[in-house]
């Protein structure tokens, strides 16, 4: 069940980058600064690729999570890398955007400052990132976690 609940955390830190994502480029387009629109900087136009980069590959492994469901419970490697990766490009993504935005970004009366705060949480509820990074190197270096006062055991 905690698989099931990872991909779906991962889904929603993923719809939380897409709307930073969305409002930066929005913004970006329209504001001017020196005569012309910022997206016109070369510096805000790599963040903007790094943004659009960073979504798609998170959009990539929680589709490949939640297909290997099948008709039961996503796999527990790819569950809990979908939710690192999302969890990650959401602060990522929606720190970026409101950068963008500038002290504009700070205002409630934009939704911005609100992704920038709901993004945190997703770093930590469902396990951390520091315990699914524990779980993923378990698995890929085929050993038990978590680590014991004897060091890490191997898997029987």
């Amino acid at each position: 069940a905690y698989n099931a609940q990872r991909v779906g955390a991962a889904t929603v830190a993923l719809g939380i980058a897409a709307g930073a994502y969305e409002e930066a480029l929005a913004y970006a387009k329209t504001r001017e600064q020196f005569g012309r629109p910022i997206a016109e900087f070369q510096g805000l136009q790599w963040m903007l690729a790094d943004m659009s980069i960073q979504l798609e590959a998170s959009r990539a492994m929680i589709y490949q999570a939640a297909a290997s469901a099948g008709d039961g419970f996503p796999d527990r490697l790819m569950a809990a890398q979908a939710k690192v990766l999302a969890s990650e490009t959401a602060i990522r993504v929606s720190n970026d955007a409101l950068q963008i935005f500038g002290a504009a970004g700070y205002s409630r009366n934009r939704p911005l400052e609100r992704m920038v705060r709901d993004a945190r949480m997703f770093a930590i509820g469902g396990g951390t990132a520091q315990i699914l990074k524990t779980q993923i190197a378990g698995s890929i270096l085929d050993m038990k976690v978590p680590q014991t006062r004897d060091g890490y055991l191997e898997r029987s």
